[in-house]
């Protein structure tokens, strides 16, 4: 039997990301490497350095060591080729008159005005970031008609035989292998809490660390205390906890591989058995008090609970091999200009 997979929406590379809640924070301004106000023309059409600057402070602020004007160079023109991409696949689109279902995009900005109180605390938040209410919409609309018009490319061209997803788990099996594992709950007391985070300037929570380092250590020792004193780990952890992502579940962090969080977190892990509650942990987002629900050894994942995951993951890198050839037919007929060097 074969396998055929519904389409996916494909490719992350063309999509303009905007988390709103950032956690940790940028190590140098962009503007260092004097990113021209235009960094690109597609066909005419500008492409504006504020989505690049956006961007390369999102992934300044996850590197844990200083980058050379060299590399932040290099990162600047990825960014821009995918921006060009983007604005490529856009205009395909809207020469095909794909209609983009409007309700799917209120849809999409309701979900990213769903963490905020009002409608003007989430346009506080765009404006810190420079961004408009019109720069989302279209960035939404653009990646909508990016999504459709590539699934069509790919659509009834791409099949997964049975035996090719076999014949993947037995040549890697190596990369089936589990890693220790725990499950925890835990409750966050985070250096820079989320609303802080949706309204208030990078550059002015910079100069704040110290002080707000000192406020999530002294909120996460009332809570220890609180605990010592019989409260309700979980109860505590949805009514106290800065981890937005986990809090309703009571600070569940479902199960997680050993080295995928910070080494600390894992550390306090290790020197707990099932049911005992960690003391103050602390990582690059602030204190933790971490409860453990179960350990789980390292073991070999079964092919019948991989299968799937295979069949994805053969199914994405046809798609991309597909897309990358569309594209490079889409760059042949456009006139690209760019102006970042």
């Amino acid at each position: 039997m074969k396998n055929r997979f519904h389409l996916l929406a494909v490719l992350s590379l063309f999509t303009f990301i905007f988390p709103m809640a950032e956690k940790a924070f940028a190590q140098s301004s962009p503007q260092s490497l004097n990113i021209p106000e235009i960094v690109a023309k597609v066909n005419g059409v500008e492409i504006q350095s504020k989505y690049i600057e956006f961007r390369l402070n999102q992934i300044l602020r996850n590197v844990k060591r200083p980058l050379t004007p060299r590399e932040k160079t290099s990162i600047v023109k990825d960014l821009i080729e995918k921006e060009v991409v983007r604005e490529l696949v856009h205009q395909q689109g809207e020469k095909k008159n794909l209609e983009v279902d409007s309700d799917l995009i209120e849809k999409e900005m309701a979900a990213l005005r769903e963490p905020y109180a009002s409608d003007e605390e989430f346009e506080k938040a765009l404006g810190v970031r420079n961004i408009t209410l019109e720069d989302l919409k279209h960035s939404t609309t653009v990646d909508i008609n990016a999504r459709k018009l590539l699934n069509e490319q790919i659509k009834g061209k791409i099949t997964i035989a049975d035996a090719d997803v076999k014949k993947y788990y037995e040549d890697n099996k190596q990369k089936f292998h589990r890693p220790e594992s725990y499950r925890a709950h835990h409750i966050l007391a985070a250096i820079f809490p989320p609303e802080l985070l949706k309204s208030t300037p990078v550059a002015e929570l910079q100069n704040r660390k110290e002080e707000l380092t000192r406020k999530a250590e002294a909120r996460i020792d009332e809570i220890l205390k609180e605990i010592k004193e019989g409260a309700d780990f979980e109860e505590l952890a949805k009514k106290k906890s800065d981890d937005e992502a986990s809090r309703k579940s009571g600070g569940d962090l479902d199960v997680i591989y050993k080295g995928i969080f910070d080494p600390s977190f894992d550390d306090a892990v290790s020197k707990l058995n099932p049911g005992e509650i960690s003391g103050k942990v602390e990582t690059q987002f602030g204190f933790h008090v971490i409860k453990l629900i179960e350990k789980r050894p390292s073991e070999q994942a079964p092919f019948d609970e991989m299968e799937k995951t295979i069949q994805k993951y053969l199914f994405m890198e046809e798609a991309k091999k597909l897309v990358e050839v569309y594209i490079e037919d889409l760059r042949k007929q456009a006139n690209i200009e760019t102006f970042f060097r």
